[in-house]
């Protein structure tokens, strides 16, 4: 069987009693960088002294795969990312289609993220929501903004620290006039998530009352 383990975003307390006890009592771990892992297990005192540990990352040879197919049937494994759940901007996807095509049980711990707990804190009605990751950087990029902007459902996704500003110089010469939600460091020291109309959004970060830092979930409400 292979698990699909959630890991914190930072904050130690956020991991699971299930997840827990996985790390503890499987030996074979998949990640991204080994000595990340090393250093998650080592944060809750578990031992790597009898652990095997096997990177993948979005740079492995699908040739490879063929390796992580005989692992994964002949033991339970769990897979970690190097924080919060692994799922679509890592490699993982490739180890879930491998167990479909193989007949390997694989199963999804629930856990921390930071686009379920910004959707609670944006107060939008989000009986429906389209969530699409990153926006592109130079190609498609307004285009992807005028699609949101011109849809009915609200929309998510992640900014970088280096173009939040340069995100909303665009929605004000996209002439958005609706609420956005930005939020930061969810589930850290400095959390911050406010909702309000695109003037004090920008008026807000550019005061420095929000720190430019890390990375930042956006929601765009229609």
């Amino acid at each position: 069987m292979l698990y699909f383990v959630p890991t914190p975003i930072w904050n130690k307390e956020d991991i699971t009693l299930r997840a827990l006890r996985l790390l503890k009592e499987i030996n074979i771990l998949i990640c991204e960088d080994t000595r990340t892992a090393k250093k998650l297990l080592s944060m809750y005192d578990i031992s790597i002294v009898w652990k095997e540990f096997y990177s993948l990352t979005s740079f492995t040879s699908p040739g490879k795969l063929w390796f992580y197919a005989k692992l994964l049937k002949e033991n339970d494994t769990v897979v970690v990312s190097e924080a919060w759940t692994p799922w679509l901007s890592d490699p993982w996807k490739s180890l879930v289609k491998l167990c479909n095509e193989n007949q390997i049980k694989y199963s999804v711990l629930p856990g921390a993220n930071a686009l379920v707990p910004s959707i609670v804190a944006a107060g939008f009605d989000t009986t429906e929501f389209i969530f699409i990751w990153f926006l592109p950087q130079k190609k498609w990029r307004q285009t992807a903004l005028k699609k949101m902007i011109e849809s009915e459902t609200p929309t998510f996704f992640y900014e970088s620290v280096h173009r939040i500003s340069k995100l909303l110089e665009e929605l004000k010469n996209l002439n958005f006039n609706w609420e956005i939600f930005i939020a930061r460091e969810i589930s850290k020291v400095f959390e911050q998530f406010f909702t309000w109309n695109l003037f004090k959004c920008e008026e807000f970060i550019k005061s420095w009352s929000i720190v430019i830092k890390w990375e930042f979930v956006v929601g765009l409400k229609p």
